[in-house]
């Protein structure tokens, strides 16, 4: 029974996540070593072999990018400061007939990150909630959470508890519990599932204060606390360190250094190494346009920026996803790594190349022609102003033609002298209007003139 597994869109990548998971636990324990900092090694390693080949084709498709910058950066070079449209509409035709080519994009790859996003943010999700999957570590929890369901007002009390301690990993499980009518929970559920979502985010330190404060007089609950947290300890314990608490700043309430805190510091380390070598194959662009050289540099901001998001992230966080972030970091630096080293000195960069052309070529010769969505921009850009052009014109063609009447009103306006038409015309004009007085005129001098 999975009452806390991730629902909505995701469901089915928690759901096969969470049968990998469970099997890994089911398999290490078998061999006396159920262990969850272990488990997650393991679990990061299988998920990771799972996406290897969207990674490979991925980090493939970005070298023969790199491979291809030299006819690039000659179009580029070619339309350099000129900042016309047309100019440049011609520029990224080129660029695209290059891409095009060689079967490859300017944002290939990007449509795999987005594929993969999904089953990174699930691994997250599945991680996060560990009992939820593994069947084995939810029956620990159960009897503590049927004990804490007998607690009067139980929504309420957790909710505040969660709160004091300031317990952010549990926010989201209290919401859930706090908008379940407990009179009305479905048939396949209990109020014991929905309280283990939230007491499995406790640690050691935040069991012992909720024991103090609900389990003093209630022997039952107490020697249920006391039996899981043993149990929980040894299952989160890896490498001398709780892996159910957060490291923490080794500044915090003095200076001390933890175990725990190898984990955000491994994590940077290797962030960093992941993306200063995928920053490292990227050649160096002179000739880029302002758009292309403000995405590189941002780019390479990121081999700073992203270190220092795992570490905050893996501190303020449970040490379990720590494991995950630094064990998933430390497999992409040697993914990124391999795959430079071959393409870089092993790899015949010639018969890659032919290859890709003769794809793009067999490609090409079976679809239409496609505009690039940079092309279609542009166009639709032209049409607007052609639009709004045209829309002005219209604008004064309209007031011009509100000083007319219809024509079958042409020989009243012309019999009292305000206006009609001149001969053989079937124009009429609004009364007092200027064009009425220009017709009187131009009546009046034919008239001088017939005399």
């Amino acid at each position: 029974m999975i009452l806390t597994a991730q629902t909505g869109i995701l469901y089915p990548f928690c759901w096969l996540l969470g049968k990998i998971l469970n099997f890994i636990y089911i398999g290490l324990d078998s061999m006396g070593i159920a262990n969850l900092g272990l488990c997650i090694i393991f679990f990061t390693l299988v998920v990771k072999l799972i996406l290897l080949p969207f990674t490979i084709r991925q980090q493939r498709g970005s070298k023969i990018n790199q491979y291809i910058q030299p006819e690039i950066q000659k179009v580029q070079k070619k339309y350099r400061n000129k900042q016309d449209q047309e100019s440049m509409m011609k520029q990224q035709q080129e660029m695209q007939e290059v891409y095009r080519k060689y079967g490859t994009s300017m944002t290939n790859g990007c449509l795999l990150s987005f594929i993969q996003l999904p089953i990174i943010y699930a691994l997250y999700r599945v991680i996060y909630n560990i009992p939820a999957y593994v069947d084995s570590v939810k029956e620990m929890y159960d009897p503590i959470s049927k004990e804490i369901a007998k607690i009067p007002d139980v929504v309420t009390e957790l909710s505040t508890f969660v709160t004091d301690e300031k317990i952010t990993t549990a926010q989201r499980a209290v919401k859930t519990l706090s908008n379940l009518d407990v009179n009305n929970i479905p048939s396949n559920y209990t109020l014991a599932d929905y309280i283990t979502n939230i007491v499995s985010q406790f640690s050691s330190s935040q069991w012992m204060t909720f024991s103090e404060k609900f389990a003093a007089s209630n022997d039952a609950l107490q020697n249920a606390i006391a039996t899981g947290v043993e149990q929980f300890d040894k299952l989160n314990t890896f490498l001398g360190m709780n892996i159910s608490e957060a490291p923490g700043w080794f500044f915090t309430g003095g200076l001390h250094f933890t175990p725990a805190m190898i984990i955000p510091i491994l994590a940077a380390l290797f962030q960093f190494l992941s993306t200063f070598v995928m920053q490292k194959s990227q050649p160096a662009n002179e000739n880029a346009d302002p758009t292309t050289a403000q995405t590189a540099g941002m780019m390479k901001s990121m081999t700073y920026t992203m270190p220092l998001m795992s570490l905050f992230f893996c501190v303020s966080l449970p040490a379990s996803i720590g494991i995950y972030w630094t064990v998933s970091a430390l497999i992409s630096f040697l993914t990124q790594l391999g795959v430079n080293l071959y393409y870089d000195k092993i790899a015949d960069k010639e018969k890659i190349l032919e290859k890709q052309m003769e794809k793009a070529k067999k490609k090409n010769a079976n679809r239409k022609p496609k505009k690039s969505f940079t092309e279609r921009m542009m166009e639709a850009a032209g049409m607007a102003d052609q639009s709004k052009t045209t829309s002005s014109t219209n604008s004064v063609a309209n007031t011009s033609l509100k000083n007319y009447v219809s024509a079958g009103s042409g020989s009243n306006a012309g019999s009292d002298g305000s206006g009609g038409s001149s001969s053989g015309s079937g124009a009429s004009y609004k009364k007092g209007s200027i064009a009425s007085k220009a017709n009187i005129m131009q009546q009046y001098n034919n008239n001088q003139k017939d005399k």
